[in-house]
């Protein structure tokens, strides 16, 4: 009989060593307790060290582990307005890359989701994965109308494993809440949520297609795009069906030259892209990651893997728009009522944040060009308010906000890397100048409300 997930024996042992984690991660934290009271000192250097230790420790363990856990640290990384760098930069080397499982673990999870096999419900499957994750894996199926199609389907009793995970995150974070701001249970919440949401292949599908429906407003931006179809007719919550593109990844330097693809103009396709969805839309793809952009064999740029995707509110951006505007202009006042309006602080906190306003404004906000203003860095940005704010007991960056700036640093360093002639007031600055100054595109006369169209 095929084995349908991990054993409790397993699920037991996997609980024991993420127990030998927590217990790890309290020792660093009473050491740092006790040398910010100067009971038993230890120096940065040493400190940091620690932290980097448990990080490594962690991909270690998630390495052997695989599925929720690589998917934790991967969320965990993200988390940049709580962990120190020094972890966050280590959690990021998790690759969302695994041995695949055995097909016919695959089969039987595409019959029980789909009732019938995929040999069955497809002209031709290949048994060899196309892709394999943390989560789940992909294989190349051809349908009975001739169509090339890919299959994405969930690990059998994943599930289980990350209920484990999630159950032991949870444990952790309760631990230290009383002692660290921000509020840790509402940070476990929306990593819980988002690694649930990479389960749930129904909601990755309406995902791909509200993201499709939004670029599709900008025909000329849209006519250099790809978003895979979704075939709805052979997708569950486990089994998501969708359109093959062949096409070579986006840093595949040599594969793109040998086609004659210019590199500098598909990065600018896709940034326009994503910027499209981060400043015009509010719905945007979270991880614009080489791996998840493609050029197909049209020369379009393919966006892929819809698993992490993230709605922000129309009032939170308002907020974001206020908060930059008031740091260029040095509005004390300003930059205090958007950080209340965000969320990121609270109403009881305000006298004390209009103090660290006037001692903590970056001068590199300060004064800008309107070149100088667009390219500004928002996921630095985000890192510097974290380092001025950290010690405010209110102080938390809403789900949202660090998935939003953090993929517009992934967008940067795409562009740095691989197109490091593109030049950034050109791409970027409509983007940015049309949120800074002309406010929410929803109260734009005539305009759709894009922030809240294709909703599932």
């Amino acid at each position: 009989m095929t084995r349908s997930g991990p054993s409790w024996i397993s699920l037991a042992w996997r609980m024991a060593v993420l127990a030998t984690l927590i217990v790890q991660a309290a020792w660093i934290y009473l050491r740092l307790r006790l040398d910010r009271r100067d009971v038993w000192r230890v120096g940065p250097a040493q400190l940091e060290r620690m932290f980097q230790r448990f990080a490594t420790r962690f991909v270690r363990v998630a390495t052997r582990f695989r599925g929720g856990l690589i998917k934790l640290g991967q969320v965990a990384s993200l988390r940049v307005d709580v962990l120190p760098d020094v972890m966050t930069a280590e959690l990021v080397k998790l690759q969302d890359r695994v041995p695949p499982h055995p097909f016919e673990e695959i089969e039987l999870q595409v019959e029980r989701e789909l009732g019938r096999t995929p040999e069955a419900l497809f002209a031709s499957v290949d048994r060899v994965s196309l892709a394999s994750a943390s989560l789940g894996q992909v294989h190349r199926v051809v349908d009975r109308q001739g169509r090339s199609l890919v299959i994405k389907v969930l690990y059998p009793g994943v599930e289980r494993s990350v209920a484990v995970d999630l159950m032991m995150a949870r444990l952790a974070l309760r631990l230290f809440n009383p002692l660290i701001a921000p509020d840790l249970m509402s940070i476990y919440a929306q990593i819980a949520a988002s690694i649930r949401g990479e389960m749930d292949y129904e909601q990755e599908g309406r995902a791909a297609e509200r993201v499709r429906a939004n670029l599709e407003r900008e025909p000329e931006l849209f006519a250099h795009l790809r978003i895979p179809e979704i075939h709805w007719e052979t997708t569950s919550r486990r089994v998501l069906t969708m359109e093959y593109i062949d096409g070579d990844k986006i840093n595949d330097r040599d594969a793109l030259e040998a086609r004659g693809v210019d590199l500098t103009e598909s990065v600018s396709w896709a940034t326009r892209a994503f910027l499209h969805m981060m400043f015009r839309d509010y719905f945007f793809h979270c991880d614009p990651h080489p791996g998840n952009l493609l050029v197909d064999r049209e020369g379009r740029v393919a966006i892929i893997d819809f698993g992490m995707h993230q709605q922000i509110e129309s009032e939170t951006m308002d907020g974001i728009r206020m908060n930059v505007l008031a740091a260029v202009t040095r509005n004390e006042k300003l930059w205090v009522d958007s950080m209340i309006r965000i969320g990121i602080l609270g109403e009881k906190d305000r006298e004390v944040a209009c103090e660290l306003a006037r001692m903590s404004f970056d001068p590199a906000y300060y004064n800008l060009t309107p070149k100088e203003l667009v390219e500004i860095d928002f996921g630095d940005y985000f890192i510097k308010m974290r380092g001025h704010l950290s010690e405010i007991g209110s102080f938390r960056l809403p789900d949202g906000l660090v998935s939003w700036g953090r993929a517009f640093s992934l967008l940067y360093g795409l562009a740095l890397e691989l197109a490091p002639d593109l030049r950034p007031l050109d791409v970027v600055g409509p983007f940015v100048l049309e949120f800074l100054q002309a406010g929410a595109r929803d109260a734009t006369p005539g305009a759709p409300r894009t922030a809240n169209a294709g909703a599932a």
